[in-house]
């Protein structure tokens, strides 16, 4: 991909007029996995869901929770009927050639969900899975390194999470790679399942498999002002350590979630990103400068 110029910013008004799906809303697509989003009471809660919240009160938007399945969320961004999709969203250099991908909101380890009866080490390695069912949602990140691992018996793959953990549950599926908040969460709240997670091993020659992912908000490419809106928030939420806050009231408790991947490991590097974190790749623009609209904001 060809790079582009890190520009000086332009300027916004302090109270923007952004172009949405529904005007005055933020319509955001997400599939309800807790604790990063979920419906309550018409309000979208959870951490991701907290963090858009906090970003749209400040650009003068409400938010439009529009709860869908996985599969549907990234499309509906793409189709123009939602401004932008969320719920642990990992970035991936595939959905940097659909859509326009925030700077990260948190990062995310990662684990292997299996029964508690079966035997693995410390960290899960791409032996442990020969002759073993693997599995994990449709339209993951990880789908298609994980159909590429040798040996395995099987490779399944599911419309949600829950179809998932109950495949483990049942025994009919070995191992599960999914959302490590999500299942955290549901084992925090179901200790009677007799699962367990156990930290996955860095895949040697895979790119995302075992690798540390980041957490990004995916919007559409045809608004970039709006995309412009809503990384500045990004930008505030790091530097007012909310995300932090965030995360932690909703049980996504570790430090580790804050801990940016090293440069030298960062895949975004020469794909949407530059070493400086500038935008560059096939939407790349001079950046509107919206940090104004979070200069006086009250957390």
């Amino acid at each position: 991909m060809a790079a582009s110029a890190v520009v000086p910013l332009r300027a916004a008004t302090i109270t923007p007029e952004l172009k949405t799906v529904t005007p005055g809303a933020l319509t955001i697509a997400f599939n309800g996995d807790m604790p990063m989003s979920s419906l309550q009471d018409g309000q979208l809660i959870g951490a991701d869901g907290e963090m858009i919240t906090a970003i749209a009160k400040q650009l003068g938007l409400r938010v439009a929770p529009a709860l869908m399945d996985w599969a549907a969320t990234i499309e509906s961004v793409r189709s123009g009927r939602a401004d932008l999709v969320l719920g642990n969203v990992g970035w991936s250099a595939a959905r940097t050639q659909v859509m326009l991908l925030t700077d990260a909101i948190y990062y995310t380890g990662k684990f292997t969900l299996m029964r508690q009866d079966t035997k693995v080490g410390d960290r899960v390695s791409v032996d442990d899975l020969k002759g073993r069912s693997v599995g994990t949602v449709g339209g993951f990140t990880i789908v298609p390194e994980l159909k590429k691992v040798p040996g395995t018996s099987e490779v399944k793959l599911y419309d949600t999470s829950d179809a998932c953990v109950r495949d483990v549950i049942a025994g009919r599926l070995d191992f599960a790679f999914l959302d490590a908040p999500t299942v955290g969460y549901m084992i925090k709240q179901n200790p009677n399942w007799g699962l367990k997670l156990v930290p996955t091993q860095v895949f040697p020659g895979y790119k995302l498999l075992g690798q540390k992912q980041t957490t990004i908000l995916g919007m559409n490419p045809d608004n970039p002002d709006l995309f412009d809106a809503v990384n500045a928030g990004v930008a505030w939420l790091w530097k007012t350590g909310l995300n932090g806050k965030y995360l932690k009231a909703n049980s996504m408790e570790s430090d580790d979630y804050l801990i940016p991947i090293p440069a030298e490991n960062n895949p975004r590097i020469g794909v949407d990103r530059d070493e400086k974190g500038g935008l560059v790749g096939k939407w790349a623009h001079t950046p509107k400068d919206f940090s104004s609209a979070f200069a006086a904001a009250k957390i």
